[in-house]
C-alpha cells in the first residue's frame, strides 16, 4: 500500500541527499525504498487499478448528481479540478522518476504551457454525462491566471468543452492557494448555485465549506493505497 511518507522521500531524494544524522524512524517495518515506491506507483497505474479507481470515483459523482436532481434541488452544480481529474500529470512526472525538484515542476510546467496534459478517459465522459444532464460544471485549477489560454486550448484539446467557468489562481492567491477553492465555490453559492459535488486531486481541494459532496480522486504520489 502506499502511505503518504513516500512524498517525504521522493523530496530527500530530489535534494540530492538524505542525511545521515537523521534521528531513526521509529516505524522503520513501514519504511520502503524509494525505487520500490516508484515501482508501487508504476504498478499501480499501468496494472489498471488507477482507471478502475477513476472509475468508480466517476459512479460517485453520477450517484450525487442523480440524488440531488431526484431531490429538487435548486440550480445544481459540479466542481471539477484539472490536473490528475480532467487531465494526467503521469506520464510527465514518470519521465521524471516522480521527483519533485525544480527540473522535474520545470518539466511539469513546461507541459501545461504547451497544452499538452493527456485526458483522463473516465473524468470526460462523466463531464459529458454531466453537460447532457443539464448540470454546469466549474473547472477550477491551481495554476495562475496567466496560463488561461494554454489551459484552455489543453482541455479543448482532451475533448473537454462546455463547460461554465474555468477559474484560475488570481496574484493575491499566489504565494498560498489553499483557500482559493473554498473562496470559489463561496462566490458560486452567493449566486444562487447549489454545489452537489467537488471532485479534486489532492486534500485541500475538497476542503471547507460549500462542497457538497467531497469527492477526492486516487492519486498516485499522495495516496494512502
Amino acid at each position: 500500500m502506499f502511505v503518504r511518507f513516500i512524498l517525504v522521500l521522493f523530496l530527500f531524494s530530489a535534494a540530492g541527499c538524505v542525511s545521515t544524522s537523521a534521528k531513526r524512524v521509529n516505524n522503520s517495518h513501514l519504511m520502503i525504498s524509494i525505487p520500490d515506491a516508484r515501482l508501487r506507483i508504476l504498478e499501480y497505474h499501468e496494472s489498471g487499478q488507477y482507471d478502475r479507481d477513476v472509475e468508480a470515483k466517476t459512479r460517485k459523482i453520477e450517484e450525487v448528481v442523480k440524488k440531488a436532481i431526484a431531490d429538487g434541488v435548486k440550480y445544481p452544480a459540479v466542481i471539477m479540478s484539472v490536473e490528475d481529474v480532467l487531465v494526467s500529470t503521469y506520464n510527465i512526472r514518470k519521465k521524471q522518476g516522480f521527483a519533485d525538484n525544480s527540473c522535474a515542476r520545470k518539466a511539469l510546467d513546461y507541459s501545461v504551457i504547451l497544452g499538452i496534459l493527456p485526458v483522463i478517459k473516465p473524468s470526460v465522459k462523466v463531464f459529458e454525462s454531466l453537460l447532457s444532464r443539464g448540470i454546469p460544471v466549474f473547472i477550477i485549477s491551481h495554476r495562475p491566471e496567466n496560463l488561461r489560454v494554454s489551459i484552455l486550448e489543453n482541455l479543448a484539446g482532451a475533448g473537454y468543452s462546455g463547460w461554465s467557468g474555468l477559474y484560475l489562481l488570481p496574484p493575491n492567491h499566489q504565494d498560498d492557494s489553499s483557500g482559493f477553492y473554498e473562496e470559489v465555490r463561496k462566490g458560486l453559492h452567493r449566486t444562487g448555485i447549489n454545489i452537489v459535488a467537488t471532485v479534486g486531486a489532492i486534500p485541500s481541494d475538497i476542503a471547507g465549506e460549500q462542497t457538497g459532496t467531497p469527492i477526492l480522486y486516487p492519486n498516485y504520489i499522495y495516496s494512502l493505497r
